[in-house]
């Protein structure tokens, strides 16, 4: 089995793959006073509750954007799986081009969901990631990353506002019947989930028409990705583990 472990600003989320089927998946509060021991029990908790034996695992693969948390679920493998891990960045050889000015600081995240998205979806294409930050990556007709944009995530912003506005307190968000809001509750989850929606729509139309791609797969995965999926008028295919199984692809591949 190949243990993939994606370490993310706000959930670090593992999956264990076997014969390249993802077979099971957890998420994890990321959380930078966790220590070795304490990732170790996480995970062995989670994994016996499953039925799934860690002592299985032949290979880890690890994509993150924090580095005080890979530096301790690396020591976790390998202190307790006696695997070292192998570490996905920007300056590998992966096969196709990270097309940017500074390669080296493309995340992890965005690396594997690229390579994912190439190889599973086609290309073309454009992938959507909802997560502490909303990040649009583009991949051309050879599969290589030719940039993207970034935009606040949409729970990161609503927590914000939130915070700052003494009268709105946090919902759980819902799709409202209507654009026009009646009170308070219906007011936000217009304003956000239609504005999320709306801003996706947006945003793939400008590099649609930029690149001259008319009719290219977008692929959404991560946080509410299913939701504004689900409301925006843009055809699109939500893929809920397209970082795991970048990563995964990654691995296989590369080893």
């Amino acid at each position: 089995m190949i243990l993939a472990i994606d370490i993310g600003n706000t959930n670090v989320v593992l999956g264990l793959f076997n014969d390249d089927k993802l077979i099971e998946s957890w998420r994890l509060n990321t959380a930078s006073t966790r220590t070795i021991d304490e990732c170790w029990v996480a995970v062995k908790l989670l994994s016996q509750d499953a039925g799934r034996d860690l002592q299985r695992i032949d290979g880890v693969v690890i994509g993150s954007v924090v580095p005080k948390e890979t530096f301790v679920f690396k020591k976790m493998c390998d202190h307790y799986l006696n695997i070292t891990p192998f570490e996905i960045n920007g300056s590998l050889d992966i096969g196709i081009k990270l097309n940017v000015s500074a390669p080296a600081e493309v995340g992890a995240d965005r690396i594997a969901n690229v390579y994912a998205a190439g190889k599973l979806y086609g290309k073309p294409a454009i992938v959507v990631d909802f997560g502490t930050a909303t990040t649009y990556d583009v991949i051309d007709e050879e599969g290589n990353f030719i940039g993207g944009a970034i935009a606040p995530g949409i729970e990161t912003s609503a927590k914000h506002l939130f915070q700052k506005a003494a009268l709105l307190h946090r919902i759980d968000f819902e799709i409202p019947d209507s654009a026009i809001g009646r009170d308070t509750r219906t007011n936000l989850e217009s304003g956000i989930l239609f504005g999320a929606a709306d801003q996706i729509d947006g945003m793939i139309k400008r590099i649609k028409t930029e690149k001259a791609w008319p009719d290219i797969p977008v692929v959404i995965t991560g946080g509410l990705g299913k939701v504004i999926g689900g409301i925006a008028k843009t055809e699109i295919t939500f893929d809920d583990d397209l970082t795991l199984k970048g990563l995964f692809h990654l691995y296989k591949d590369l080893n």
